[in-house]
């Protein structure tokens, strides 16, 4: 009996240690490879392929530490489809410094567009901690309020270049 207490004390106080030691935690690594971008991005939104044109609109990108994102633009209500409510999401580091967020919103009828559906954006984004910006894509898809837009995204879409500032209180 006591060489069995030994031996759980024993496993107990390695345990402890290893902890005391802050051995790596596929959690905790995740979390430390995109700690940094957290925060608000002020955007520039381009068509697919013309960054150096006239960009079609202004965005922001807001990233929570709890992996909530949200979504605003300034080119929401454009001809052809009613206009957007705010972008609700998530986020998750993919690999150091980048990401992959979606954010979802509704469209609100028009007399032009009088069907509502349902706004999916998915963000793959690259940081850059040096100059605390992000550059990447967006892709937009409207799915028919009868469908599921959290199934996984297929389709062309429409692709847009997105390049941002962290917005930072002076």
């Amino acid at each position: 009996m006591t060489e069995r207490f030994s031996i759980c004390q024993a496993l107990l106080v390695i345990a402890a240690g290893l902890l005391a030691l802050g051995v790596p935690r596929p959690v905790a690594a995740e979390a430390g490879a995109c700690h940094d971008l957290v925060g608000t991005y002020l955007t520039k939104n381009f068509v697919k392929g013309e960054t150096s044109g006239d960009f079609t609109s202004w965005s922001l990108i807001a990233l929570s530490g709890s992996g909530q994102a949200s979504f605003t633009d300034s080119g929401e209500g454009e001809a052809g489809f009613g206009p957007f409510t705010g972008g609700r999401g998530s986020w998750r580091c993919s690999e150091a410094n980048k990401l992959h967020a979606v954010t979802l919103d509704f469209t609100k009828p028009t007399l032009e567009a009088p069907k509502a559906d349902i706004g999916r954006l998915d963000f793959d984004l690259a940081y850059d901690p040096a100059s605390k910006t992000i550059k990447g894509t967006a892709t937009l898809r409207l799915i028919p309020l009868g469908s599921d837009p959290l199934a996984a995204a297929t389709g062309p879409g429409r692709q847009f270049d997105i390049v941002g500032q962290r917005v930072e209180a002076p």
